[in-house]
């Protein structure tokens, strides 16, 4: 451990709030910090399917909400075309911003004209209008205007006599679109054998599908320059490529928040795996660590430290966003240490999250966290859903800081009459809640559901290790289908996906075999070696 310090134990105990006193920091006055935004949902979306082909439906990822095509008549997209933006807030970059989406989706330059107009929709909703050699794309700013390009780049198709390229065209088009909710997050994990790239991608097809916030997880692979033990040397990103998967993020409307787990999953590595980021290497840091190494020491004044480095260290690299994920599931082993075994727990965990909520907070950055260990396991409320919590964590809830973000995961397939109660629970405590879903997609639609009919504040969709057995291209289709649109949900079409896939693909450009398509290889190695 680097800029090493002598601590006393018994000082650091003794100076923790003792259990019900909650926030040592309650009367520490913190910044403003912007709350989750919220986004106005005007009703359920039209049945489109009577009115428009369903061939061309398909082709929607997500699928928009209103919807109007005649596909007797066809918009040709090539350098007749002329672009008319109707803008509210003045943008004096979105005319070249347009003009190098078209040539990037479209390989045309058309005539691209900017009028500033109020009648615009609001937020991240949008207007197209096509027809004849004129495109009118409608939005209070460029967000919008991006979100409509995507629209219409997967409506287009490309015509050629020769097999060559010749142009694209899309039908006679009217779409009025707009998001159900203001929080659209995607949950990424950088594992060791996790390529740049692969988040590259993943960012970019988040954003094409309308998503607006990232999580990345890192499993020991930040590149700690001030902890440099704490990561899989051989195997970590480098500092280049978080800055440029940040300024992507910027440039696509994505917000990019890191997750550094400073309670369980302290390994660093999947609990199956037996691996073990630093204590592997470096046995002298097994204080730092519950006996079991998979929870970090809460009664070491040392953790606290270094957890603080490496904290700020990553919230710098990602340009300091307005969240901060700190994880806080499955601490299984917690308190067995003597130390924390024999303090009260409850306190020291109280006064660890409130730390960490403060540091955060005086960056103008709010913190989240998983759900699971704030309720307890043996509640008969929580039967059948996910909930952790032990007995020496009862009440830890009651003196938590009401602007922590709860991130409730629950995986299972929804029940009949589902009420998903531990979500209405926690927003009734005052926090701001997000639905995670995971791969199912029964649940994940129950979910986006869920959250537009109980004002809960978004959907946060997980990954973990889904890029296996085509859980990452349910992940993205319907999770960007329960983020965006309202119900009755539209059917999807998983081939198509792909295709936007490719799109993306081209976009990067993508070079290397195993770095097409949504796995890496056709057949996988570790199944048929």
């Amino acid at each position: 451990m680097s800029n090493k310090k002598i601590f006393s134990r018994r000082t650091f105990l003794s100076s923790m709030a003792v259990a019900g006193a909650g926030t040592a920091f309650s009367a520490v006055k913190l910044p403003k910090i912007n709350i989750l935004g919220k986004t106005e949902v005007s009703g359920y979306r039209n049945i489109i399917e009577e009115d428009t082909d369903p061939i061309l439906l398909k082709r929607f990822i997500p699928r928009p909400k209103n919807v109007k095509l005649n596909d007797d008549r066809e918009v040709i997209f090539d350098d007749k075309l002329s672009v008319e933006i109707e803008l509210r807030n003045a943008d004096n970059g979105v005319k070249k911003k347009t003009s190098d989406l078209f040539k990037q989706y479209f390989n045309i330059i058309p005539t691209v004209s900017v009028i500033q107009k109020l009648d615009v929709p609001a937020g991240e909703a949008y207007k197209i209008k096509a027809s004849g050699t004129f495109v009118t794309l409608s939005a209070s700013n460029f967000i919008g205007i991006r979100y409509a390009c995507n629209t219409l780049r997967q409506l287009a198709e490309v015509h050629s006599k020769t097999g060559d390229f010749a142009y694209y065209s899309i039908p006679e088009t009217e779409i009025e679109d707009s998001p159900a909710m203001a929080f659209r997050g995607l949950h990424l994990c950088w594992f060791p054998e996790t390529e740049a790239v692969q988040i590259e991608q993943y960012i970019r097809w988040a954003s094409y599908y309308k998503f607006n916030h990232i999580i990345i997880e890192f499993w020991a692979t930040f590149p700690f320059s001030s902890h440099p033990e704490f990561n899989w040397q051989e195997y970590s990103a480098t500092p280049a490529d978080i800055r440029w998967l940040v300024k992507l993020g910027k440039e696509l409307g994505i917000t990019l928040i890191p997750q550094l787990n400073i309670f369980g999953h302290a390994s660093g590595s999947r609990g199956g795996s037996g691996k073990h980021a630093p204590l592997d290497f470096y046995p002298e840091f097994e204080s730092l660590f519950e006996p079991n190494g998979w929870v970090w020491c809460l009664s070491n004044p040392a953790t606290r430290k270094l957890l603080t480095d490496i904290v700020l260290e990553t919230l710098e690299a990602f340009d300091y966003p307005p969240f901060y994920h700190i994880g806080g599931d499955e601490a299984d082993g917690a308190a067995e240490c003597r130390l924390c075994r024999h303090a009260d727990y409850k306190a020291l965990l109280i006064d660890h999250l409130t730390y960490f909520r403060k540091l955060l907070a005086e960056k103008n950055c709010r913190m989240m966290m998983w759900h699971d260990m704030l309720i307890q396991a043996n509640d008969p409320r929580w039967k059948g859903y996910v909930a952790n919590g032990t007995p020496r964590m009862n009440d830890v809830l009651e003196a938590l800081p009401k602007d922590i973000i709860i991130c409730d995961w629950q995986y299972g397939a929804p029940k009949e009459n589902e009420t998903w109660p531990t979500m209405p629970y926690f927003k009734n405590k005052g926090f701001q809640v997000l639905a995670c879903p995971w791969h199912n997609i029964d649940n994940i639609k129950s979910l986006g559901e869920f959250v537009g009919k109980n004002s809960l504040d978004g959907l946060l969709c997980t990954t973990w290790h889904s890029p296996s057995y085509n859980q990452m291209l349910r992940i993205m289709m319907y999770g960007a289908l329960a983020a965006w649109s309202t119900p009755p949900y539209a059917s999807l079409d998983g081939t198509m996906s792909m295709r936007h896939l490719r799109q993306i693909g081209w976009d990067i450009p993508i070079k290397k075999y195993q770095n097409t398509g949504i796995h890496e290889w056709q057949v996988r190695p570790d199944v048929y070696p």
